[in-house]
């Protein structure tokens, strides 16, 4: 029993420890509480000491005096107790709206105080969305979050554009400027969470709304395209963000460029994806165009010719007035040629030879195509007539340009037992 009683009594000391502890955290706790919501109240109060009022004979802002209810209300966000209230940060608001309006006057009499006034503006947009989201959950009547919420909505709305200002100049960075580039990405971030996610801004019209959320994806996504290390999905993701807004065909146009070394496959997705959205618009045709011949080439190359032959189908109905298009034809009819398909071939290079006179390759393709064919046919003499009728064409359109039809006239001839005509033309053979 003397054993038991002295566990008992130990476990009686140890509870009693416990509880003296319990009230001392409890203590430490309201200590802090309280501490944390005096710094809110005398931030306030001081700031409402500070700022410009004519009524106490202030004619300015007292910016020395200020700087206090700035360190005060920085401890009211810090501190568990009042970091969600929102009067907490309606006071940080008003504290950075005067810093703001500070830096923004010296600004366009000093550049160097523009980084300054950049940050200003987007600790002022924080603090405007912090605070109208922290209140629209509150308890605070609903009469008095009307009043404020159209109280800071234009002060976040300005802050917002200096904001996307700042992540446009940014963005545009030289890539050797990677901090410049990881603002930039930082601010246009900020910019569309804020725009397009706020409760704030949820209510907010302008006629330029949708064209500044425009801006604000397209900037994230030139900064983050640029930034050294950044992960495929992340370009990925913010690029095709701009699906749907009037950088689209940029969106595709920068994945496809992306992908041209990595993933030839991706890359055709969306020059597909670019190609399809183009089609049809007048102000996409030059574009439309490239995105065409990118295919074409990919498919071409990879000998995937089903695809290719509808590409090449589409620049030559969709875009015949591109510079492109007599690549449809060359490709299409070296395809043929490159399965033996002679006749085809031909064919498809005299229409190009056609449609593009001033372009000598359709002819010359041509006159090659009858040649392999009469090689193919042991030299058949219709063949080799027909080659030689071509090769004569393209020497009598492109007279100067003897590299195109010197040599094989003299070998055409030369194997058609015509040694006098072959003579004509021994000076261009360059085995001899």
């Amino acid at each position: 029993m003397k054993k038991l009683a002295l566990i008992m009594a130990g476990l009686l000391l140890v509870g009693g420890a416990a509880n003296a502890q319990d009230k001392e955290a409890i203590k430490a706790a309201k200590a802090a509480q309280k501490a944390a919501e005096s710094a809110m109240k005398k931030a306030k109060s001081t700031y409402e000491l500070s700022i410009a009022n004519p009524n106490y004979g202030r004619k300015e802002t007292d910016f020395t005096k200020l700087e206090g209810a700035r360190t005060l209300i920085n401890e009211a966000i810090a501190s568990e107790y009042t970091k969600n209230n929102p009067q907490t940060w309606y006071t940080a608001a008003d504290i950075e709206h005067e810093y703001y309006k500070k830096y923004e006057a010296e600004s366009k009499a000093d550049e160097s105080v523009a980084p300054m006034y950049i940050e200003s503006s987007s600790r002022l947009l924080s603090y405007c969305v912090t605070a109208d989201s922290l209140a629209s959950i509150s308890t605070m009547k609903p009469e008095e979050y009307k009043l404020n919420h159209i109280k800071y909505q234009p002060i976040g709305v300005n802050a917002a554009i200096q904001v996307l200002m700042a992540a446009q100049n940014l963005s545009n960075s030289e890539v050797e400027k990677q901090d410049e580039l990881k603002n930039g990405a930082k601010y246009a971030k900020k910019f569309n969470q804020a725009i397009n996610n706020s409760s704030l801004l949820k209510d907010f019209t302008n006629e330029n709304l949708e064209d500044w959320k425009a801006y604000g994806k397209v900037f994230y996504a030139q900064s983050v395209n640029n930034i050294n290390g950044t992960p495929e999905n992340d370009v990925v993701e913010a690029y095709e963000a701009l699906i749907g807004t009037k950088y689209e065909s940029v969106a595709y146009q920068t994945l496809a460029s992306f992908y041209r070394e990595k993933n030839k496959a991706k890359q055709n997705e969306y020059l597909m994806k670019g190609l399809q959205f183009l089609r049809g618009k007048e102000d996409g045709k030059a574009l439309g165009s490239n995105f065409a011949m990118m295919l074409m080439q990919n498919y071409f190359q990879d000998k995937q010719y089903d695809d290719f032959k509808k590409i090449a189908e589409i620049i030559k109905t969709d875009f015949s007035d591109s510079e492109y298009c007599i690549n449809a034809y060359l490709y299409e009819g070296q395809m043929e040629f490159e399965n033996g398909n002679y006749d085809k071939a031909k064919e498809v290079f005299l229409t190009a030879n056609e449609k593009f006179p001033d372009e000598p390759k359709g002819l010359l393709m041509a006159a090659r195509c009858a040649w392999m064919k009469a090689n193919s046919t042991g030299q058949k003499k219709a063949d080799m007539d027909e080659a030689i009728s071509l090769f004569k064409q393209l020497e009598t359109a492109n007279p100067s340009d003897s590299d195109l039809w010197g040599e094989p006239l003299y070998i055409l001839y030369n194997n058609t037992n015509q040694p006098k005509l072959a003579a004509n033309y021994k000076k261009y053979y360059k085995a001899q």
